[in-house]
């Protein structure tokens, strides 16, 4: 009797419907016994993260194959917004193509995988903003990640959107959907805004119903836990390996006195950031913990990366308070990386760690897609910035620069323009001062010619010293990059762009600035559209195109030693943002999907070295 009892208050606090059911479909958390229920039957999971924003729709099934065969039963993915509603002024979001999430959990349950969602809204992730989009985050009344009306307001419309593609995908109603997170890691951020949690928990409940696990994860201190999750909440943490995992159990069994145990993000590896080297954890201390965790009967796990992605497009978070850009590789020293392949050592010791520990025999392993190289890559043509600005669109005119939000651009880059009056024609050299915000890497221009470069890590004011241009007056150029906005921590919502003052003592600043927004994207004249004349005039900044020849389409890598920094299409598609001189990342992902048999054309936008 006493036993009944208690799965009757497990059931309230989880699914109260999914067992009241003959036969049905049910996946609940039983507190009493430590352990979750799937079926009614005690089960774990043993889960890999696996972001489907990170790899071509093409590559999902065989990233997927890959993670069963290395002996996982679910997979974690997050749920960007930015990534279906980049727009503010296209409120119909997109769910096709690579955003088709439906498709994603599809291809999921096809495999024989379980899913674990991560909506956010916010997500971390080493995501653009966070996943925030940038509209929202232009608007300086909301206040993200808490319960700001306003931005509570945006929230609801956002998961009224995304909720019905989820819904009829939860595994109480026939799907592999086992569990939706409540935002994420919400105890590391300052709020502790409880009603904003409580908020989101009930909006879940609304949308998604009685039948779905709703958990939160947070980092092992006592304050994160108790910030990022309520009683209503199933909460799980994250650590990495190493050292006994009880220990950080121990701080979860303070708050959270019974139920399963599980590590949400059990790194695998690490992420870089541009200029420093690639990020590595060896593979005996994964392993190691890996088996004390699977050890412990009322684990489960979920290994943060099983595949690490690409950050195609202008997809790059940033880190703060030093800011700091991730590259486009999002590779992680996962154990199957960016491209499908295996690790050399990691993947097979994951795989052969879960076989034992778990006694089952594990799928044969996927065989590894083609890869082919072809060749060299000539460039041939080239379109100057003052051309290409002429043909794409007009500027916008303010007394003052203002940043990317003011005109509602979200990525890319902006060019300020301002003719500024020479006050002094005696002077030898043109000395110019820029003080403000300058996000984030600023490439300066006189008369079009660059000059020099600013980066917001510098911080204060920047000085440029420059030959004195002839005439009364010139142009002056600040070519400005959004090379990612932060996603974690306080400045989540960095703005972009520059705000601030030129000085000079010798010239007076006009009293118009001209901004042309450099999208580079559906939203702009196309950039095979510009004006384009024979290579071997045009000097940094400047578009260059080239083109390859493929017999057959596989994947390949784009080597760019020779390049200076820059941003690289292939056949219409942004395959990311290149920089050799800075690393550690020197070569791209090519996928096989976006190449076809022929002619490939290759547009590069290259910010600091002419293309020959």
């Amino acid at each position: 009797m006493f036993r009944f009892i208690v799965l009757v208050v497990c059931v309230a606090q989880t699914v109260p419907l999914g067992l009241a059911k003959p036969n049905a479909r049910s996946f609940v958390v039983d507190y009493e016994n430590d352990r979750f229920l799937k079926d009614g039957k005690p089960f774990r999971y043993i889960s890999g993260s696996f972001h489907y924003a990170r790899v071509p729709s093409a590559l999902w099934k065989d990233r997927m194959m890959k993670m069963k065969a290395m002996g996982l039963n679910a997979l974690q993915t997050v749920i960007p917004w930015n990534f279906h509603q980049p727009y503010y002024s296209e409120k119909s979001s997109r769910f096709d193509g690579d955003q088709d999430l439906g498709h994603f959990i599809d291809t999921a349950n096809e495999v024989g995988l379980l899913v674990l969602l991560r909506p956010g809204p916010y997500i971390c992730a080493e995501w653009e903003n966070g996943g925030f989009p940038s509209w929202l985050t232009a608007n300086s009344s909301i206040k993200v990640r808490t319960s700001e009306p306003g931005y509570l307001s945006e929230v609801t419309s956002w998961m009224n959107t995304l909720m019905p593609v989820i819904k009829p995908r939860l595994y109480a109603n026939g799907g592999p959907v086992i569990m939706v997170q409540v935002e994420n890691e919400y105890g590391s951020f300052a709020a502790c805004d409880h009603p904003y949690i409580d908020y989101l928990y009930n909006l879940y409940r609304k949308l998604l119903g009685d039948d779905i696990v709703i958990y939160s994860t947070d980092g092992g201190s006592p304050r994160m836990i108790s910030c990022g999750s309520s009683k209503d909440i199933f909460t799980t943490i994250d650590f990495g390996a190493g050292g006994d995992p009880m220990n950080h159990f121990n701080v979860l069994r303070q708050y959270q006195a019974k139920g399963p145990l599980v590590n949400s993000e059990f790194y695998t590896g690490w992420l870089d950031h541009w200029g420093s080297g690639h990020a590595h954890v060896g593979t005996e201390s994964i392993v190691a913990t890996l088996k004390a965790l699977l050890a412990i009967e009322s684990v489960s796990v979920s290994m943060y990366m099983a595949e690490g992605g690409t950050n195609f497009g202008f997809w790059n978070g940033a880190n703060s308070p030093a800011y700091a850009p991730q590259p486009t590789s999002y590779d992680y020293d996962a154990p199957i990386s960016e491209s499908g392949r295996y690790h050399p050592d990691k993947y097979m010791a994951i795989r052969t760690t879960i076989s034992t520990a778990m006694n089952v025999t594990l799928p044969r392993v996927p065989d590894l897609l083609p890869t082919k190289a072809y060749g060299s890559l000539k460039f041939t043509e080239e379109c100057s910035l003052a051309d290409a600005l002429a043909k794409a669109m007009g500027g916008f005119h303010f007394p003052q620069p203002e940043p990317f939000g003011t005109v509602l651009q979200g990525y890319g880059f902006m060019l300020y323009e301002n003719t500024m009056e020479v006050t002094d024609s005696s002077a030898k050299s043109l000395v110019l001062t820029v003080t403000g915000m300058l996000h984030d890497r600023t490439v300066l221009l006189v008369n079009d010619v660059r000059q020099g470069v600013l980066k917001r890590q510098d911080g204060g004011a920047q000085t440029v010293n420059v030959t004195m241009p002839s005439g009364s007056s010139f142009k002056l150029g600040m070519l400005v990059e959004n090379q990612g906005r932060i996603n974690y921590g306080g400045q989540i919502g960095d703005h972009k762009g520059f705000v601030g003052n030129v000085s000079s003592p010798s010239a007076n600043t006009g009293t118009v600035w001209t901004q042309y927004p450099l999208t580079l994207d559906e939203r702009m004249l196309s950039i095979y559209g510009f004006p384009q004349t024979p290579i071997g005039k045009a000097s940094a900044p400047a578009f260059f195109y080239g083109s390859f020849d493929v017999d057959e389409a596989a994947d390949t890598f784009l080597y760019t030693p020779t390049l200076g920094k820059g941003q690289v299409f292939i056949n219409d598609f942004n395959l990311g943002r290149y920089w050799p001189t800075a690393g550690p990342q020197k070569a791209l992902y090519v996928p096989a999907n976006i190449l076809k048999e022929g002619k490939n054309t290759v547009v590069i936008f290259e910010l600091d070295n002419p293309v020959n």
